[in-house]
């Protein structure tokens, strides 16, 4: 692709989309610990391309695509690990605004998973659809069928054994 199409140019944006997408979902493989998320960056980056394309000042759009995906990424995975400080009361040891190296994420990431796939299912479910789905416990308790006050006793259980968990992990 040698430019980018017109906003309203649908097969010029499908050639684009169809060339692209595969690539910078191939990079965000790599870069993100979950797939799902790499594919759901992927096409919002060219979602977010099309949406702003007016901003786009020349030069190369597969760069400008991938800077999207890079930042969106970027946010996602800033946005996780606030999640998980949040969530086992440990903070990461990122300053803020630093870059994070991708390699030290994607441990902790992995490790973060695995000590969640070892929580007894009755506390790994209400903690999966509060941290991650965003579910409130009163949600939460009707899609498993306990009352909103047995979530948030589950999810403080699963925070105390993951902090425990992580800390056992990182000693």
């Amino acid at each position: 692709m040698n430019g980018l199409p017109a906003k309203d140019d649908q097969a010029g944006w499908r050639v684009l989309f169809d060339e692209l997408n595969p690539r910078v979902r191939g990079y965000l493989y790599r870069l993100l610990p979950d797939a799902a998320d790499a594919e759901e960056i992927a096409t919002e980056a060219l979602a977010t391309a099309w949406r702003t394309s007016e901003r786009f000042t020349g030069g190369n759009v597969s760069t400008w695509i991938f800077g999207i995906a890079i930042n969106l990424a970027r946010n996602r995975r800033r946005s996780w690990l606030r999640r998980l400080a949040r969530f086992t009361g440990l903070t990461p040891d990122i300053p803020e605004g630093a870059v994070e190296d991708n390699a030290d994420v994607d441990e902790r990431a992995a490790l973060v998973k695995a000590a969640v796939q070892r929580l007894p299912e009755g506390l790994r479910e209400p903690l999966i659809l509060t941290a991650y789905s965003g579910l409130s416990h009163q949600e939460a308790g009707e899609a498993l069928g306990l009352t909103a006050k047995a979530v948030e006793r589950r999810v403080a259980s699963a925070r105390d054994r993951l902090r425990l968990d992580l800390l056992a992990s990182s000693a």
